[in-house]
């Protein structure tokens, strides 16, 4: 029974999260938007995110109360808390949002070796070919494909549960919802972007690149949250200031049902799709 709480709590945050992030970007894009999406392909990418959100928060809750069972704890423990713990109220403040950003650029590195694994490996592209079919892509519309979080277990988050563990001390809760929304925000169109700062924090123009049809961009900005990682292995490109491509793939479209999101990529390896 606590688990299915656990997991009911977790599916509702997680939700309520997306929905919140998803609602405001979605207002910014009528406003500032650089496409004209249609509403349809949003309702349809909400629909998917919420299939999405079911089978993860189902899989991370089983995983998690399994490896609390286990109780293995990791090499290495970080607590960025004690290095900006200090009587100067300024560098306090400094740490609530310097201390975040370092927890998650740790966790950012092993994304971003699985993330390019994903365009390398034919069985992982099989899948994450079905989040780059997007054409239309938004808030709304920016559903990962629903086996992202499965595959992050043994890639991300194994790893850095055995190596290493990074406790950044006392975060404001609204560092933790701009994090928490950050996934949504890189894969809007709106023209708010974070300027200088997506040298250190990815942002929505340095993503899109990511997903862009034009060659040149192929196999760039595989960081998830910063740019760091694809600025020291040689994968970084920072947009021009009007540089907006197109998104999508030649050899599909974005799934356009439920069936067709959850299967296809089945299909494609063993050659039906």
């Amino acid at each position: 029974m606590e688990y299915l709480t656990l997991a009911g709590k977790g599916m509702l945050d997680y939700g309520w999260r997306i929905l919140y992030a998803s609602m405001i970007l979605f207002a910014l894009e009528l406003v500032f938007g650089w496409n004209k999406y249609s509403m349809k392909s949003r309702l349809r990418g909400a629909m998917l995110w919420a299939v999405y959100i079911v089978i993860t928060v189902a899989f991370m809750t089983a995983f998690y109360s399994l490896w609390n069972k286990l109780g293995i704890q990791p090499l290495v423990v970080i607590s960025l808390g004690e290095y900006f713990a200090s009587d100067n109220k300024f560098l306090t403040v400094l740490g609530w949002v310097v201390t975040p950003i370092l927890a998650v650029l740790v966790s950012d590195f092993f994304y971003y070796w699985f993330h390019r694994a994903q365009h390398t490996w034919a069985f992982l592209w099989a899948f994450h070919a079905e989040h780059h079919a997007i054409r239309e892509m938004s808030a709304w519309n920016s559903n990962h494909h629903w086996t992202e979080e499965i595959f992050r277990i043994p890639f991300v988050i194994l790893p850095m549960s055995l190596l290493i563990r990074v406790d950044p001390g006392f975060v404001p809760l609204i560092a933790w919802l701009l994090i928490g929304a950050h996934g949504q925000y890189i894969h809007s169109h709106t023209k708010i972007s974070l300027g200088p700062l997506r040298y250190v924090v990815a942002d929505n123009r340095f993503h899109r690149i990511h997903h862009s049809v034009e060659k040149p961009h192929w196999n760039r900005n595989f960081g998830s949250f910063s740019s760091f990682w694809d600025l020291l292995f040689g994968t970084a490109h920072f947009p021009k200031k009007n540089e907006w491509p197109d998104t999508g793939l030649d050899d599909r479209d974005e799934a356009r049902s439920v069936r067709e999101y959850l299967f296809r990529p089945f299909q494609k390896l063993r050659g039906k799709a």
